[in-house]
């Protein structure tokens, strides 16, 4: 019996890496081909570069999209799963944290205003700021 192993991440499923592992290979496979390709055609150096990573990334939207469509998908499922809480639960924490922060702001905000108010004073406006 082969042994069972567990992803890298707790939120990672193993379709996900296999799905990301196929997209980039495929990916670099194009790459290499059209830099051969370009090699072949007598481009050298930097203008080889750029015209084959252009070449690469226009071929690969069309030719790789099950692909990368697969491997999105994938990530998603990943994501959302509740292994996956782990993957977003800092980005949750900042925004919370920014939410605490507006609320403390917001609360600062009316007590000043309250306190102008009961010493009889005009409460400051947008514009006025």
């Amino acid at each position: 019996m082969g042994a069972v192993t567990q992803p890298a991440h707790p939120g990672a499923r193993p379709g996900t890496a296999r799905a990301l592992l196929i997209y980039n290979l495929f990916r670099l496979g194009l790459l290499a081909a059209c830099l051969g390709l370009g090699y072949v055609a007598g481009l050298r150096g930097f203008a080889l570069i750029i015209a084959a990573l252009l070449a690469s990334g226009v071929l690969s939207w069309f030719l790789l999209a099950q692909y990368r469509i697969r491997a999105a998908i994938a990530v998603e499922r990943a994501v959302e799963s509740p292994a996956g809480a782990s993957l977003t639960g800092p980005i949750r924490r900042r925004r919370q944290a920014m939410r605490d922060k507006v609320a403390a702001e917001d609360a600062y905000a009316e007590a000043l205003q309250r306190r102008q108010a009961e010493a009889g004073k005009p409460a400051p406006t947008d514009a006025a700021r």
